[in-house]
């Protein structure tokens, strides 16, 4: 954060030590007990060391983990020859003890961080009266907060880790700490979090904090996912996951009602703390058919820059649909985004030529033809109008991986009115959007773009799977026999059937935002028809929804892992992600089929410094069975 006090550099962000990076060991280093002694004495030290945790995460290769772990893992990116070989290794499936980008101390350092506030600041709380009860409360939030988002992404990826409450700030305590089952963390992380959800601000002053500081809605964003995984394990008992399905549900909503009552009362302000007239930036026509208040895509009369939503989400930042970002400051010596610069390509003076990133999108991603009159539930871009295939790679028609746009690249619109934008048509092949008398290219003048955590999008999303899962335990050969014209809580959906026309419609609220011309295309025939859907179906619809919102978000890979942890097989996980397997494909099914091998391996390195650490029993054997790419 930009107001972050100087001794901040001196004594926390020196003294609040995680784990190294180096050699990425796990040790969680003493701390100078004198200083500390003499540091936490009043409101502003708690206040300063807290923003360190906010900072711990802006560096130390923070996002370069979220973008490695959740997005090129899947099928959504491949290398570029730019790559380095640990990346090039890791994205073809070789993935192997040593690869650096099994790092995950970037997270413990943030864990520690916060293990340390927490700590300390009841203490403070008794010494300063300045620092009150309600300050208390708000740190306590915040910290657990980033805490758990930390703990949550490291057992998505590595499944078992090592997992404390307490800092690391004794000589005589032994840090070294043997791993901790997902599910007891998990349900650590869940008490914890409930135990403080209403303790945030619902609103903060400002735009900034609004999205870049912790709030009610991010509180209930990650409690929501949180629900949704642990629901989501195949070994469950079905009252379990139901209770859970139910919970996440109910988090949702308490986010999306707070969005809708901001967006009755037109209250928001945006990056420069001035009022949005959200009457003017909506999308009518998903609010009227919907319930859901979405950004619209589509730039309107006099307006020179499109697509809107995209460029206020990506570009501006703390946006009206954000919920929670990792959010950079534009000055002389705030902190620059470099790991998206570095995976995607942020920056300015690079034109889209360039090999200076790390990572492309995915020649794959538009590998079908629209169909010739109706939506194919077997696309992921169904018509070539879909916005999401337009703003986030750059699609050239003739094959071969594409730059990644999302993050980086500006739209811009030549013209002041939608009919400019070179959409495509409907039912015909895909063209490339990208032509000097349609749309323009240009990338970000800066490299300050905020990493986004959780959107409202996601949050609708969210629901609608928990709203489908929930469905299925209590009858998968239901079909939709009430269709809902507006967002209904979940608390009075009843029946498999109201619960699947529920989700149908939230779905259908995100993917209809993104599409214009199948709006105003006769009949609808290229929006989503769940006549005679049942469960498959659904599931089917939301896993295409949200690959093509996300993308290039960190979210895709997570996802697969989720659902083939409720199927208890990767079957479909292993379909998803071959195709990048190249030679190597042969001997990686093999070891695919074994569900631990969705996730990565402990650091070798980390091993022999902390001998109470055990491997992934998927990378036991470290012969050279497959071949380097």
């Amino acid at each position: 954060m930009k107001n972050i006090k100087n001794k901040i550099k001196y004594v926390a962000a020196a003294a609040v030590v995680g784990a190294t990076v180096s050699g990425c060991s796990l040790d969680l280093l003493p701390l100078n007990e004198v200083v500390l002694e003499n540091y936490w004495t009043d409101k502003a030290d708690v206040e300063s060391v807290v923003n360190s945790c906010y900072v711990a995460m802006q560096e130390g290769g923070y996002i370069t983990n979220l973008i490695v772990w959740g997005e090129n893992r899947s099928e959504n990116t491949t290398p570029n020859s730019s790559a380095p070989n640990d990346l090039r290794y890791l994205m073809k499936g070789n993935l192997k003890t040593t690869n650096g980008y099994c790092n995950w101390a970037a997270f413990y350092n943030v864990i520690n961080r916060c293990n340390t506030v927490l700590y300390y600041a009841e203490q403070v709380a008794q010494k300063d009266p300045n620092y009150t009860e309600s300050d208390f409360h708000i740190t306590q939030a915040e910290v657990k907060f980033l805490r758990a988002y930390s703990y949550f992404t490291l057992i998505k990826t590595f499944k078992d880790v090592p997992f404390s409450l307490e800092p690391s700030i004794d000589d005589d305590v032994d840090y070294s700490l043997a791993r901790t089952p997902f599910e007891t963390i998990i349900n650590a992380l869940i008490d914890d979090l409930e135990g403080c959800k209403n303790y945030p601000p619902i609103r903060y002053s400002t735009a900034l904090y609004n999205s870049a500081r912790v709030t009610r809605d991010a509180m209930y964003a990650l409690l929501a996912e949180l629900y949704l995984w642990r629901a989501s394990d195949s070994g469950a008992e079905l009252s379990a996951k139901q209770n859970d399905y139910r919970s996440c549900i109910a988090c949702c909503d308490y986010v999306i009602n707070h969005k809708i009552n901001l967006f009755r009362e037109n209250n928001f302000l945006n990056a420069n703390n001035q009022s949005v007239d959200l009457t003017k930036v909506y999308d009518t026509y998903v609010y009227s058919n919907y319930g859901i208040p979405l950004l619209k895509e589509e730039a309107g009369t006099g307006v020179s820059t499109g697509p809107q939503g995209y460029n206020s989400i990506f570009g501006t930042g703390n946006s009206f649909e954000s919920i929670f970002e990792i959010s950079y400051t534009t000055g002389t010596d705030d902190k620059k985004n470099t790991d998206v610069s570095v995976m995607y390509g942020g920056y300015a003076d690079k034109d889209k030529t360039s090999a200076d990133r790390m990572v492309l999108a995915n020649e794959n991603l538009i590998n079908t033809e629209p169909a010739a009159t109706a939506y194919n539930n077997d696309a992921l871009f169904v018509v070539p109008s879909d916005y999401r295939s337009i703003e986030n790679f750059h699609y050239t028609g003739g094959g071969g991986s594409q730059e990644i746009y999302k993050y980086v690249v500006e739209r811009n619109q030549a013209g002041s009115s939608s009919s400019s934008i070179n959409l495509g048509t409907v039912g015909t092949k895909f063209t490339a959007p990208d032509t000097k008398t349609a749309q323009s290219v240009r990338r970000w003048s800066n490299q300050y773009e905020s990493w986004i955590l959780y959107r409202i999008s996601e949050v609708i999303l969210m629901r609608a799977e928990a709203e489908i899962e929930l469905a299925g335990t209590m009858d998968k050969a239901a079909t939709a026999t009430a269709n809902f014209t507006g967002y209904h809580e979940g608390a009075s959906l009843g029946s498999a059937a109201e619960l699947y026309a529920d989700a149908f419609n939230l779905i259908c609220a995100v993917y209809m935002r993104s599409n214009p011309v199948v709006k105003g295309n006769a009949g609808h025939n290229y929006m989503p028809k769940n006549a005679n859907y049942k469960f498959e179906d659904y599931e089917k619809l939301l896993m295409l929804e949200r690959r093509r919102e996300f993308l290039f978000e960190g979210k895709r890979y997570y996802d697969l892992v989720r659902q083939a942890r409720r199927e208890g097989t990767t079957a479909k996980l292993q379909e998803a992600i071959t195709s990048k397997f190249g030679e190597a494909l042969k001997s990686i099914l093999i070891k695919m089929s074994n569900l631990n091998f969705m996730y990565m391996p402990i650091l070798k390195s980390q091993i022999k410094v902390n001998p109470k650490l055990t491997q992934n029993p998927c990378y036991y054997d470290e012969e050279e069975s497959v071949k380097q790419y």
